[in-house]
């Protein structure tokens, strides 16, 4: 599994690509930055985390921040909210590549951010599902009464066809 920028595929991800360019508030209503870009799950097609760049001035570089993207909350129009306030978000960890983040540096992410890492909620997810299988593979299936009793004595009636 591997993470790509939504602006970056080929495919169409148009309810995804929409949010480029909305506005992240902070939990006291104050626009921190607009989204620049999406990571993306290159399997799934899921949005991962958000992309922003604060700090920047003019044709000064900016900090890139990744935002998960379960910490994120579509708000009115082309907005996100999220519920921390502006100097945590500045003060956010920053991967040493933000388009190709480490296992490592995502867990401290998810882990400053306050929010479950997306592959925990597919593991548990794919245990659901197994485990639903599972389930249904072991419980006793419905019966009719005939599939109880056995057919016997059965011939054909050749006067039908004359």
């Amino acid at each position: 599994m591997g993470l790509v920028t939504a602006s970056g595929v080929n495919f169409d991800l148009p309810h995804h690509n929409m949010v480029i360019g909305y506005y992240i508030y902070d939990n006291m209503d104050k626009d921190i930055a607009d989204i620049r870009d999406l990571l993306i799950d290159k399997e799934t097609r899921q949005p991962r985390y958000a992309i922003i760049e604060i700090g920047g001035l003019l044709s000064i570089k900016g900090k890139v921040v990744l935002i998960p993207w379960s910490a994120l909350v579509k708000g009115a129009m082309s907005r996100m909210d999220i519920n921390i306030p502006e100097e945590q978000i500045m003060a956010a960890p920053t991967p040493l590549d933000p388009l190709a983040p480490t296992r490592a540096e995502e867990e401290f992410i998810h882990s400053y951010f306050n929010t479950e890492p997306y592959w925990e909620s597919e593991e548990e997810e794919e245990t659901a599902r197994r485990k639903e299988v599972s389930d249904s593979a072991d419980a006793p299936q419905a019966t009719t009464p005939a599939d109880d009793a056995p057919i016997t004595d059965l011939t054909l009636d050749s006067s039908k066809n004359d």
